[in-house]
């Protein structure tokens, strides 16, 4: 645990990173947040809770690259937590349902699912990034929560949006395999794609 602890000062501790999160300007948020993220392999448990904190206390940050950090740091952090608190070792097929962190991140899901709102477009993708990774697969509430960005204004939107309804929705579900496949005749290519995927 020793070299973990090294390790996570050397990028700046959780202290450091908090003081950063606190003070700083736009910038200086969103690098601190960048590092939060790259210090979810590192945490013990307890760090990662306070590590979640801080992050999902940073998804209201005025500036929209700080919103966008936020969200991709609680997702390392609650997928890292996830993992380290997982001990089942076999595949029973659920791997073919999006790999949920629900039990890390079920508290931090609302607060994902508001940013699917923000005004910046880059923040929405990111948000349905990190929705299709906190959500349990097959959750309703997430998936219709989903559905209006497939027609957003933007192509990382959509293709986002398709992404993650991919992973939320369960296998074989012809429902939002239908809905998913609109996106088959996208200007996008991208979008084209993810909607083949999902």
């Amino acid at each position: 645990m020793s070299a973990g602890k090294a390790s996570a000062s050397a990028d700046g501790g959780l202290a450091e990173l908090s003081a950063r999160l606190r003070g700083g300007d736009w910038e200086a948020r969103r690098a601190a947040l960048e590092a939060l993220g790259r210090l979810a392999e590192k945490l013990s448990p307890g760090e990662g809770a306070e590590a979640l904190a801080l992050a999902g206390g940073s998804l209201e940050d005025e500036d929209c690259h700080a919103r966008r950090a936020a969200l991709g740091a609680l997702v390392r952090i609650a997928a890292t937590l996830s993992a380290a608190g997982s001990t089942d070792g076999g595949d029973d097929g659920a791997a073919a349902c999006a790999a949920s962190v629900a039990g890390v991140g079920a508290e931090h899901l609302d607060r994902a699912l508001a940013r699917l709102e923000d005004e910046d477009w880059g923040v929405r993708r990111v948000a349905l990034t990190a929705v299709g990774e906190l959500a349990p697969c097959g959750e309703r509430r997430v998936l219709e929560a989903l559905v209006p960005h497939l027609s957003d204004d933007d192509e990382d939107v959509r293709t986002a949006a398709v992404a993650a309804i991919g992973k939320v929705a369960t296998p074989g579900d012809a429902e939002w395999s239908d809905r998913a496949a609109k996106l088959l005749d996208d200007d996008d290519e991208a979008a084209r794609q993810a909607a083949v995927s999902a």
